[in-house]
């Protein structure tokens, strides 16, 4: 083995203990955060957890296999009303509601892959933006099941006979974000997260491997919806009020801005992501009459100045040091 090949190995190993490093302290910072923020603030941690767990998923079909989506607000918002109406209708454990509405979004995300899988970027991203539309449009017109325009009101969900409040549930998000975190290392560590990277460079090099790109597509796209259901279920709880406006083609752009800018094809790039997308436009509220025009500017200059997102920037000054 040669010594260039040492020392770019060593390298890797170097970034991947100080990006773990990283995250640990994050966690660790997280961990205390109840006790250092108001009410509003542990919402809009809780709120960043929410979308993190989103933006992971999606990095894994968008960053690992190159596959744009648009319909994650749709996905998101089926595990929220799938959870809601397991819990408060069913009367089914709020665990166990949100294991169910994330296996059936999952399942859902299998389907809308399968008529997807001959299409690629524009024509992928205008076929998945028509599907979100119709998962919309079910959940407002299914008003039986839904209550269409009038939403859901919920009640605090309830774990082991503990009414799960703010903090409840602030600290359950950090243990699925944790939990999703661990899940999209090992994927894209694994064969899986291998095989997305192939089909995503050449989809005939990835058949001349052996490599059935179709069948790991729809494997990409059922994982990335088994987490914004998740997430759709923890934020149906946050907000404690769902409608079907809240999924609407916006926050499926907003989902894609959030690994965008975090950087594609990184698992810490998503957590960074998701909080610069809470976290800044709050930031920004006292400016009068200017915060979207701030932050849009904003959003500029990241893409202009760091191209491979803001772990990109993370990982660069943690070599420095």
């Amino acid at each position: 083995m040669s010594a260039a090949t040492d020392m770019e190995r060593t390298q890797r190993q170097a970034t991947s203990v100080g990006a773990g490093a990283l995250l640990g302290l994050c966690l660790g910072a997280a961990s205390v955060a109840p006790y250092v923020l108001n009410g509003y603030g542990l919402y809009v941690l809780t709120l960043t957890g929410v979308f993190a767990l989103v933006a992971l998923g999606l990095n894994l079909l968008t960053g690992y296999a190159g596959q744009i989506s648009l319909c994650h607000a749709a996905f998101f918002g089926v595990g929220a009303y799938a959870t809601a109406i397991l819990t408060q209708s069913a009367g089914v454990p709020y665990l166990l509601s949100l294991l169910a509405a994330a296996l059936f979004t999952a399942c859902v995300g299998a389907v809308v892959a399968v008529p997807a899988m001959r299409l690629k970027s524009l024509y992928l991203a205008i076929a998945t933006l028509g599907f979100g539309v119709v998962l919309q449009k079910i959940i407002f017109e299914w008003r039986g099941l839904t209550n269409g325009g009038g939403g859901l009101a919920l009640s605090p969900p309830v774990i082991a006979g503990y009414e799960l409040r703010a903090t409840g549930l602030y600290y359950l998000t950090l243990a699925v974000v944790t939990l999703g975190v661990w899940g999209a290392w090992n994927v894209s560590r694994g064969r899986t997260g291998r095989a997305l990277l192939i089909i995503k460079e050449s989809e005939i090099a990835a058949g001349a491997l052996g490599i059935p790109a179709a069948r790991y597509k729809v494997i990409a796209f059922a994982i990335s919806a088994f987490y914004a259901a998740v997430a759709g279920g923890l934020f149906a709880y946050l907000v404690r009020y769902i409608h079907p406006e809240n999924f609407s083609v916006g926050l499926s752009i907003a989902f894609l801005s959030m690994v965008v800018i975090g950087g594609l094809g990184t698992i810490g790039g998503s957590i960074v992501g998701a909080a610069f997308y809470v976290i800044v436009p709050e930031l920004l509220r006292g400016i009068k009459d200017a915060p979207g025009l701030v932050f849009g500017l904003l959003l500029v200059i990241v893409m202009v100045l760091m191209p491979q997102g803001l772990w990109g920037l993370v990982r660069r000054l943690g070599r420095r040091g």
